[in-house]
């Protein structure tokens, strides 16, 4: 039957080889990451004193960690090179990582104290300058170094030690891989519910820290536990899960190794054919890979599907190839069965004496295995007594730790609980105290807007009797006298008609200054609402100058409507009339005989500008300022002596503001003043 093998670690690679890794894939997305890497160091040695760059000796460590494999002598040269560059600028980080790497060499080819004293002198280095992820690297591979040996109390010791410094510095993936090669000891054990436990807890951190590798590899390992428990279809879910991601990151000694458990499976299921297709495709790609003590369970587990299939010269070559490495390498494990698979060779195509021959060699190192194995019962026994006594120190003191923690705990609890009481309350009294400030700010500000209201309420109305006082009443008054001289008989019927178009005039007069005051009043009471609609000018300018065209007779004025059918604009349309009238009654006014009033408009991008242009006498820069303003009333007789209320342009103003537009006015003495006003157009 196949043998199981146990679980593999082939690299104890740490977090910092994955950083170094994982930069270098994202960095060279198109190309392999392992000639990508090579032409990273091919380019460094463009540069005068390359070797003296950092950067070049971690490359040469980084590709040496990755690809060494594929050719040993490489990988020595790598490590040495590594080693001696760094010595010579004195560079230690890279000279610890020279001697991890020649300790890879010397474990591949199977010179494991060698490959102790370079990891111990990685070690010594690091833990001497406090390189942390140095430190966990050169632990746990001096203890997978230790495993090969079989020297399990100190492979726990170092892995043990190793869990320590990672969880103190919350290195999640040191902790996983940690998990992952103490999972190792047990599967010498064949115990493989402990191996599936240190295996959970490695994918606990896996999830962690999202790293695709280590989930690969786990699940790898995962998929050979459950092979030893005989759970076939489990198995065949982890390896078929790691698979895809081991040929994404081109792992290629990991891809070989689920490739056989793939083989090993099918092996299992009695389905030899197909096994034997999962193990060639295992050796293709170990034609590249120079890992002599893995080539072994492959040629011994293709020489046993061989015999299998009744191909015996394929077993031969195969059985024969793994004993030629077993021996070269000095290993006993799985020479037993590979013995066992030459002797059932030559027993089945009847070689009687060679048969014989590999029986007897089989019995001997059985005996020998047996002897060993029992040995390692005993270093496993041994192991596992001073792993509890240190699992026990260990549990004690996190007990004591935890027991400190909870003391802070409980401490920083009770004062976070003391201060959220006291923000609370001084929120609530915060909050409180802004509704009362919003609600006292409300009605301060409906208090200012009463009292505005109020002050322009008796500034209209002190306005509005100023008015009619001196305005109107005089007029009235006056009307009243001629009225009693013709009711007294004093004056006849011929005079009273004489003096009626003056009559009438102070009667149009009248009525203008009484419509503009109702206009004004209401807009300082806000009672005027602006009602828009499509509103023709040219219409407006021609009904106004129809009104006032008696006015303009008189002092043979003449009018020009130079306003375009095509200026419609949204507004209001009787308080535009409004203005119209009241700018055209300051141009008559202001205007000597004979002159001329030009109305006119100009299209802009998003509304009309409108102007009313006249001869008249002019307008001051200071009475410019003042004709607009609403603090104080401004007013001058005109050119006949007509007198106004200065309430005019103040209404003008405010009526074009309701709709959205501007009024202003230019004016040169003696010349003629130009007043403009915009509105919007209408859609």
């Amino acid at each position: 039957m196949l043998k199981i093998k146990p679980i593999k670690i082939r690299d104890s690679v740490l977090a910092l080889c994955f950083v170094l890794f994982f930069n270098l894939y994202t960095a060279y997305g198109q190309k392999t990451i392992k000639d990508s890497l090579y032409q990273k160091i091919e380019s460094f040695k463009l540069k005068l004193d390359y070797q003296k760059d950092t950067l070049y000796i971690n490359s040469l460590y980084t590709y040496g960690k990755a690809y060494g494999f594929y050719n040993l002598d490489s990988l020595n040269f790598l490590a040495n090179e590594t080693i001696e560059l760094s010595k010579a600028i004195n560079f230690t980080i890279g000279e610890a990582k020279g001697h991890i790497i020649l300790g890879n060499y010397y474990s591949e080819t199977g010179e494991k104290e060698l490959a102790i004293e370079n990891y111990s002198k990685a070690k010594s280095i690091a833990e001497a300058n406090t390189y942390i992820d140095v430190i966990l690297l050169s632990k746990s591979s001096l203890a997978t170094a230790y495993i090969y040996k079989e020297e399990y109390t100190k492979a726990l010791q170092e892995y043990l030690s190793a869990i320590e410094i990672a969880t103190q510095n919350e290195d999640d993936d040191s902790l996983a891989i940690l998990n992952i090669n103490i999972s190792v000891i047990y599967s010498l054990q064949n115990d493989y519910e402990e191996c599936i436990y240190f295996l959970s807890k490695a994918m606990e951190y896996n999830k962690k820290t999202g790293n695709e590798r280590l989930t690969a590899v786990t699940q790898i390992n995962m998929a050979s536990s459950y092979i030893g428990y005989n759970k076939l279809d489990k198995a065949t879910e982890k390896v078929d899960a790691g698979l895809p991601i081991l040929e994404k990151l081109e792992l290629q000694d990991w891809i070989t190794y689920a490739y056989e458990l793939k083989a090993t499976i099918f092996y299992k299921q009695e389905n030899a054919s197909e096994a034997l297709l999962w193990y060639k495709k295992s050796e293709k790609i170990h034609e590249n890979i120079e890992q002599k003590r893995y080539k072994i369970s492959l040629y011994s587990g293709m020489a046993e599907t061989y015999l299998k299939l009744k191909d015996y010269d394929h077993t031969e070559v195969y059985g024969l190839k793994a004993l030629a490495l077993s021996d070269e390498l000095n290993l006993l494990d799985e020479r037993d069965d590979i013995l066992n698979t030459l002797y059932e060779l030559k027993k089945e195509t009847n070689q009687a004496a060679a048969a014989l021959g590999y029986l007897e060699a089989f019995k001997a190192i059985s005996d020998t295995i047996n002897k060993k194995n029992n040995q390692k019962e005993l270093n496993i026994l041994k192991s596992n007594l001073a792993f509890d006594q240190e699992k026990e120190r260990y549990i004690l003191e996190n007990e004591k730790e935890a027991a400190k923690q909870r003391l802070y705990f409980y401490g920083a609890l009770l004062i976070i609980i003391s201060f959220s009481i006291i923000i609370y309350i001084l929120k609530r009294n915060n909050r409180t105290q802004n509704i009362l400030n919003k609600k006292l700010t409300v009605k301060t500000r409906q208090l200012q807007d009463k009292e505005k209201h109020l002050v322009n309420s008796n500034h209209t109305k002190t306005k509005l009797f100023a008015i009619i006082a001196h305005d109107l009443r005089g007029p009235i008054n006056s009307f009243k006298s001629m009225f009693d001289l013709f009711t007294n008989k004093q004056i006849n019927d011929a005079e009273f008609i004489e003096l009626a178009p003056t009559m009438g005039e102070s009667i149009d007069s009248i009525a203008f200054t009484l419509n503009n005051l109702l206009s004004w009043g209401q807009t300082q009471m806000k009672d005027i609402v602006t009602e828009p609609e499509h509103t023709n000018i040219s219409d407006l300018v021609n009904q106004n100058n129809a009104l006032l065209s008696k006015m303009a007779e008189k002092k043979s004025i003449s009018f020009e409507n130079n306003v375009t059918e095509s200026a419609l604009t949204w507004s209001g349309k009787n308080q535009i009339s409004i203005v119209i009238r009241n700018l055209t009654s300051n141009a008559l006014k202001f205007t000597p005989e004979h002159g001329k009033i030009t109305f006119g408009a100009t299209d802009k991008q998003n509304h009309w500008e409108f102007y009313i242009k006249d001869t008249g006498v002019g307008l001051t820069e200071e009475a410019l300022h003042k004709i607009f303003s609403t603090k104080e009333t401004f007013s001058t007789y005109g050119t006949n002596n007509e007198k106004g209320t200065g309430l005019g342009l103040v209404l003008c103003k405010e009526m074009i503001e309701k709709n959205n537009g501007r009024i202003w006015a230019e004016s040169t003495i003696n010349v003629g003043t130009i007043f403009y006003f915009t509105l919007p157009k209408a859609e």
